[in-house]
């Protein structure tokens, strides 16, 4: 598997240059790629808007509540056109265990039932039930509640309706080439026919598997109440249909609608299956139910703007060149420690993690730049590509995070207070990251030789400072904005996309240009567009599975799925942390087949709630004067430690098989002798320390997550 950023930009390769005037379907494809990437400009403009709202607010004292609502309204049309982008270009996150394993036939098999049961009923639901909250905003002339606030409500609605037009004409197109492949010839390669058969014999595996899973389930609510059995039958469809390799963003919302149907026919004959809402039709309000938690739970949350931004921020200085720089220097400072090529991996991987918060972008980069040359050093494969894997997702916990954002809005938390209880987290597992490899160079020095030692010297420290410092203060005036509650997330994100644009420009005007070429006005606006064509397509992947599981979420609720997890966390027979370890490993066994996204967006709002209730000592009654001001705080304590541990703990299921995506992000781009087993063999140590990593933090919850919120709260 290639790495997230090759792909989308082969597959933004590949459908722009398909002619306007070829098949019915390039010529679809063609249309919403041209009207979604019209959006991708809004980066411009909303990074535009973010820096001006910050200078007015913090020089001029000016605070334009027009120009903070158009923050959210800029993102509002970036995030949804993205995910018909994503769909136009196939760049939307699927379960590649099985899939790559079928044959064309049966690939367009689950093409046709996906699109035709999943995406159009899908889009069809959302987009006409959108489109009547655009006529009745239109008709009530809606605007702001806010009186210096926006008019003309109904023109950021829209764009949820546009979006789901678009990817219904995506689907078609993808429909259309499918058809044909149902008649194609089988081929009869050996190869090809021994991979055919290893696909089948996984999924009759993985389908046998969860058949008694079910079943077991089925038996155990059974004797709780009927009507969950339900929502086991919900999960259960979701984890049949995510093994055959449809997209994931649909495969959520599909099933979603699926039981709309089910519940319909069940109002139908009088059968009521509502279990939050007894004597109510399951049916009834679901499709404009969607609408609104999309429109008020995803697409007006000033938190979720800073998503694009940190998104372009960190794919930025990758394309730029900065890293690599960092990796030269930290090499030429470590020369004379042996094992000290591995540490400035995990160095630069902590400095990468800081900066841009994207695991897929630090894992590629950090495989282009540093494995070769370990593997030239004589460093052992193993080794070299598990520290690699391990470095890059440092990305996952340490602040900027993308997950902390998400974590932060599906558990309702402000975004600072997750990054302030990540940073010592972070921070040890990079510790003992460090320590693993100076052992290793001193009890088995062959695995990691002592590279030829440069002379310390005036030049070295001054090329490190040169390295070093730029972004060092990039991640202090992001990061410390935050902290210091001087700058909300989205005006940080905004100062943090423009401060990587000012490194990008200042490392090619030191380098001489780019790609060695002539540096111009028309090079850096093309560097500049591919950045925001990948961090748009990006944006609309994330928010594709953000939509989907709203709706997931939204139907299983209503289900009583919230209140069957409930009943079965309350039942077990630990205390509190017997509850906590329960829950993580159930995530940590999730996480060998299943992406931290959908994860964090299914399994933490269903859990967060209990959880919250929970007692651990974090903080002092004596503390507060009234006892609501206590509950409130021991809420967002229990919170913010739990999402830390749930973010170590999702931190493995990037290196844990089969999924392991870091390990497939670096397969792509690592050398011909590397291989996947190398991977396996390296990350093993490694994921041994992130649980002893989950353990400490377990164990050491208040003094070493809870440290930083204490000390701004006075808990």
């Amino acid at each position: 598997m290639s790495s997230p950023v090759s792909q989308i930009e082969t597959a933004n390769t590949v459908a722009l240059s398909r002619p306007a005037g070829g098949t019915v379907a390039d010529r679809l494809d063609f249309f919403v790629l041209l009207v979604s990437r019209a959006a991708a400009s809004l980066f411009f403009l909303l990074t535009a808007a973010i820096v001006i709202h910050v200078v007015l607010r913090y020089v001029a004292g000016i605070n334009l509540v027009w120009l903070e609502e158009l923050h959210w309204q800029l993102y509002a049309f970036l995030a949804t056109l993205g995910v018909a982008s994503a769909a136009a270009t196939d760049s939307h996150v699927r379960l590649d265990l099985l899939h790559p394993h079928f044959s064309p036939r049966t690939k367009a098999l689950i093409e046709l039932v996906g699109q035709g049961l999943f995406v159009l009923p899908l889009t069809g639901l959302i987009g006409w039930h959108g489109w009547l909250a655009v006529a009745q905003s239109f008709a009530i002339g809606e605007r702001s509640v806010n009186e210096q606030g926006l008019p003309f409500t109904f023109i950021v609605k829209a764009a949820l309706p546009l979006a789901c037009g678009l990817i219904s004409l995506a689907a078609i197109a993808r429909l259309i080439r499918a058809v044909p492949l149902l008649w194609s010839p089988v081929l009869s390669d050996p190869v090809r026919r021994t991979d055919r058969r290893r696909g089948w014999s996984w999924l009759l595996a993985f389908g046998s598997a969860g058949v008694v899973s079910v079943l077991a389930l089925a038996w155990a609510i059974g004797r709780v109440e009927p009507s969950y059995a339900l929502v086991v039958l919900m999960f259960a469809s979701f984890m049949a249909v995510l093994f055959s390799g449809f997209p994931i963003a649909f495969v959520l919302g599909g099933i979603a609608v699926v039981f709309i149907g089910v519940g319909y026919a069940a109002d139908f004959v009088g059968y009521t299956l509502n279990v939050a809402h007894p004597g109510t039709k399951l049916y009834l309000g679901t499709a404009a139910g969607f609408v609104n938690r999309i429109y008020g739970g995803l697409l007006t949350k000033p938190e979720l703007v800073a998503l694009p931004m940190f998104i372009f921020m960190g794919l930025l200085l990758d394309r730029s060149g900065v890293a690599e720089q960092m990796m030269q220097a930290m090499q030429r400072l470590f020369g004379r420690v042996r094992g000290g090529l591995a540490i400035s991996v995990v160095l630069i991987g902590i400095m990468l993690a800081a900066s841009t918060g994207i695991v897929g972008a630090s894992v590629v980069l950090l495989g282009l730049i540093s494995l070769p040359v370990m593997l030239g050093q004589g460093y052992a494969r193993p080794l070299a590509a598990g520290t690699v894997c391990a470095a890059g997702t440092l990305g996952i916990l340490m602040p900027p995070s993308i997950m902390l954002v998400i974590m932060a809005d599906q558990a309702s938390v402000p975004v600072g207070d997750l990054f302030m209880g990540a940073v010592l987290p972070g921070v040890m597992l990079a510790s003992l990251y460090l320590i693993y490899l100076l052992a290793v160079g001193l009890l088995a020095p062959e695995q990691a030789p002592l590279e030829p030692a440069e002379p310390l010297s005036v030049s070295v420290g001054v090329d490190l400072l040169v390295a070093i410092l730029p972004a060092l203060a990039l991640i202090v005036v992001v990061l410390g904005s935050i902290f210091a509650g001087v700058a909300t997330v989205t005006e940080a994100s905004g100062i943090g996309a423009v401060g990587a644009s000012l490194l990008a420009v200042g490392h090619w005007l030191r380098a001489g240009g780019i790609d060695e070429g002539k540096l111009s006005i028309t090079t850096l606006a093309k560097e500049g567009w591919q950045t925001c064509i990948d961090a748009f397509q990006i944006t609309g992947s994330i928010v594709g599975i953000l939509i989907g599981a709203t709706c997931f979420a939204f139907i299983l609720r209503e289900l009583g799925g919230d209140s069957l997890i409930r009943l079965g966390l309350e039942s077990l027979p630990f205390g509190p942390y017997g509850v906590i370890g329960t829950i993580l490993a159930v995530i940590f066994l999730l996480g060998f087949f299943l992406d931290w996204i959908e994860i964090t967006i299914i399994v933490l709002p269903l859990v967060v709630g209990t959880v919250g209730q929970l007692d651990f000592g974090f903080v002092e009654p004596t503390a507060f004067q009234r006892p609501e001001d206590f509950a409130a705080a021991r809420v967002t304590a229990n919170t913010i430690w739990f999402c830390v541990l749930m973010a170590v703990c999702l931190q493995t299921s990037f290196l844990t098989p089969p999924v392991g995506f870091a390990l497939f992000y670096l397969k792509g781009v690592a050398p011909p002798e590397v291989k996947l087993i190398d991977l396996y063999r390296g990350v093993v140590p490694f994921v041994g320390l992130q649980l002893l990593g989950l353990f400490l933090v377990l164990l050491l919850g208040g003094p070493l997550v809870l440290w930083l919120p204490r000390l701004v709260y006075g808990w």
